[in-house]
C-alpha cells in the first residue's frame, strides 16, 4: 500500500479501508450515508464552493468563478500547504457525478458521486486521486491531504443540522453565508463565543431565579 491510499466510512463516526486503482493511481475515499434523497444530494453538492467552505481545515483566501470551473487560493490546516489552483468541473447529472480536476499541486482531481440510498436517503462517496507514491519518505507524502475524513463527516453533520433546523429564518444565511465566509479558525472562535455567552445568559437566569425566589420568601 503506498502513502497515500486510504479510504473511509462515515456514517456515524468515521472508519477506514485502503486500496489503489489497476492504473497506479493513488486514492483516498470517503463515504457517508444522508438523510436526502439522492436527487437534492446532487443539487447540494453541485454548489462546489459552499461543499468546500465546509471543510473544517480549509481556509479558503480567495475564489474566483470560472467558464468551466473556479481558481482558488487556499491554507490547508492539516498539511500546512498553500493551495493555489485552477479547478475544472465537469458535472454528469445522468450519475450523479462530479469531478473536480485540479491544474496545479499533488492531488490530481476530487470525484463526487451520489448513490441512491434503500429510503434512508442516500449515499455520499467522495474520491480523491493522487499519482502512486511508493516511498514513504517521499516530500511529496507532506502534501497528501489529511482533512478529507473531517470534511465528510462536516458535510453529514451540516446536512443533518439543515434537516433539523433549516427552516428557522436565517439558518442558511448564518451557517453557508456568513459562517462559511470565515476561516475556519474564526468559525471555532465565533462559536466558542456563542457557548460563552449561552452559559452566561443560563447563570444569570440561575441567579435570578434564586432572588426571585429568596424575594418572595421574604
Amino acid at each position: 500500500m503506498s502513502a497515500a491510499d486510504r479510504t473511509a466510512s462515515v456514517s456515524d463516526e468515521p472508519a477506514a479501508t485502503a486500496g489503489t486503482d489497476p492504473v497506479r493511481e493513488d486514492l483516498a475515499r470517503a463515504e457517508t450515508q444522508v438523510p436526502i434523497d439522492a436527487d437534492a444530494m446532487f443539487e447540494f453538492a453541485s454548489d462546489i464552493e459552499r461543499l468546500l467552505r465546509l471543510n473544517p481545515h480549509l481556509d479558503i483566501e480567495t475564489w474566483q468563478r470560472m467558464p468551466d470551473g473556479m481558481r482558488f487560493v487556499a491554507q490547508n490546516e492539516t498539511t500546512g500547504q498553500r493551495i493555489e489552483t485552477a479547478v475544472r468541473v465537469e458535472t454528469m447529472r445522468a450519475t450523479r457525478n462530479i469531478v473536480l480536476s485540479y491544474a496545479d499541486g499533488l492531488k490530481r482531481a476530487t470525484t463526487l458521486a451520489v448513490e441512491s440510498g434503500d429510503g434512508q436517503g442516500c449515499r455520499l462517496v467522495v474520491t480523491e486521486h493522487y499519482p502512486s507514491i511508493e516511498d514513504a519518505q517521499d516530500p511529496r507524502v507532506a502534501e497528501v491531504d489529511r482533512s478529507l475524513i473531517p470534511w465528510v463527516n462536516a458535510i453529514r453533520r451540516h446536512l443533518l443540522d439543515r434537516k433539523r433546523w433549516g427552516w428557522l429564518p436565517g439558518w442558511r444565511w448564518w451557517h453557508e453565508g456568513f459562517m462559511a465566509g470565515m476561516a475556519p479558525r474564526q468559525r471555532r472562535i465565533v462559536r466558542m463565543i456563542i457557548w460563552i455567552s449561552v452559559l452566561e445568559f443560563v447563570v444569570f437566569l440561575f441567579v435570578a431565579a434564586i432572588f426571585w425566589l429568596e424575594r418572595q420568601g421574604g
